[in-house]
């Protein structure tokens, strides 16, 4: 009889090929990292939690056919602690789609102890099937930002990727040298938008124990906010290095000439391609000039744009800096507390890239082949499919997003 049930290490060779087959779109075997990967991640390392346990989905002849993996995270609304659960990828072998064990395997998640359930990579289908079961998307964290340092490397690069027609490859190589002497003048120019100079201000290493005591103690006007401590903290940055999913990880404290820390920033970085930003963190006078060392320091890094997640208490600096917008992934949130579900909605939460699912994405070379098998993953990030719901099926179309790309060139 088929069940949801909860994941146990047994299931990890399963899970291995499932992701890899229908959530990466990839033949042939898959990488041994990744099982290694699944393993600290959903049994060993601090997120992991037995009352909490991830999910899968096994058919009438006791094969796992789906996964959902579930990560705690620890919160507190106006220093109560509360309890989070944070749902990674959803895949489900395309055979067995008929038995619903997608939206099966969401509604037993939704139905924990949690207070609070959510995710930051969803896609459509999985914002559909949320809805369908009393979850919210948050309209707040929609809203992607982009800052180009390069503008017009950036800008071959946005027209080789979404362009009509797309510009042929011979052509956009063809244009670098000139980009780049046009590129430069811009960051030099007095008057220039892009204009990059060495802001006045010391930086040093972030540190997990620094890291996690600006979070304690900057001044902040949130009421819901996540909790750390220094070894989850430790173990989070040495997992998205080690990682690389989005390129290496720069993680910068600034200080001030009174030597005064006034923020800090983490980004993964890929010279030549977009910068991907994971968390600011600044006074809130300093927000300004925390964002500028962040594109100078990008900039200098080969960099030529940086993206990342609107946050309330950044959208209006980042106005005036030359940014544009886009929609990017979705959150998705379901609590039975309904002002758990109302501080969200309203941007009275401190959520950033860096409390989901996103930091934690599997890093693997790009697969030589691929073939076109139909899964439907809850993260975007991890796949370059999105979905479409047609009648009771789900049928898989070829899309990308800007907040997916990340590819130097």
């Amino acid at each position: 009889m088929s069940r949801v049930r909860a994941f146990i290490e047994d299931d990890i060779p399963q899970v291995v090929t499932l992701k890899w087959r229908f959530l990466h779109n990839c033949s042939g075997s898959p990488p041994p990292t990744m099982e290694t990967y699944i393993r600290e991640l959903f049994f060993r390392g601090p997120f992991s939690e037995k009352t909490l346990p991830s999910l899968v989905y096994e058919n009438e002849h006791g094969r796992v056919v789906g996964f959902l993996g579930v990560l705690r995270r620890r919160m507190s609304l106006s220093g109560k602690p509360i309890e989070a659960a944070v749902a990674t990828s959803l895949v489900v072998d395309p055979d067995s789609r008929s038995t619903m064990a997608g939206p099966k395997l969401i509604n037993w998640f939704l139905s924990g102890k949690q207070d609070l359930a959510m995710t930051d990579t969803a896609n459509y289908v999985t914002q559909q099937i949320w809805a369908r079961l009393g979850g919210r998307a948050v309209a707040l964290y929609t809203m992607h930002w982009s800052r180009p340092l390069r503008p017009t490397l950036y800008a071959v690069y946005a027209a080789s990727r979404f362009g009509k027609g797309h510009l042929p490859a011979a052509f956009a190589l063809g244009c670098k040298p000139v980009c780049r002497i046009l590129d430069a003048i811009a960051a030099r120019l007095p008057s220039s938008p892009f204009r990059q100079s060495s802001p006045l201000i010391s930086e040093e290493d972030l540190t997990a124990e620094t890291l996690v005591a600006c979070l304690r103690d900057f001044p902040v006007s949130h009421s819901l906010r996540p909790e750390y401590e220094t070894g989850s903290v430790r173990w989070l940055l040495d997992f998205m290095g080690r990682m690389n999913a989005y390129g290496s990880l720069r993680k910068v404290l600034l200080r001030s000439t009174e030597n005064r820390i006034i923020g800090w920033y983490l980004y993964c970085l890929r010279r030549g391609g977009v910068g991907e930003v994971v968390q600011v963190g600044a006074l809130p006078s300093s927000v300004a000039v925390v964002l500028d060392h962040l594109s100078y320091d990008a900039w200098t890094h080969g960099a030529i744009a940086l993206h990342g997640r609107l946050e309330p208490h950044l959208s209006q600096k980042l106005s005036g800096k030359y940014c544009f917008y886009f929609l990017g992934n979705r959150l998705l949130v379901y609590s039975r507390n309904p002002e758990l579900a109302r501080q969200i909605q309203s941007g009275s939460a401190c959520l950033t890239r860096l409390d989901g699912e996103w930091c934690l994405k599997f890093g693997t070379p790009e697969p030589a082949t691929r073939h076109g098998a139909i899964g439907y993953p809850i993260s975007t990030a991890n796949s370059g499919r999105s979905m479409q719901l047609v009648g009771n099926e789900f049928k898989a179309r070829t899309s990308e997003s800007a907040s997916q790309v990340n590819t130097a060139w």
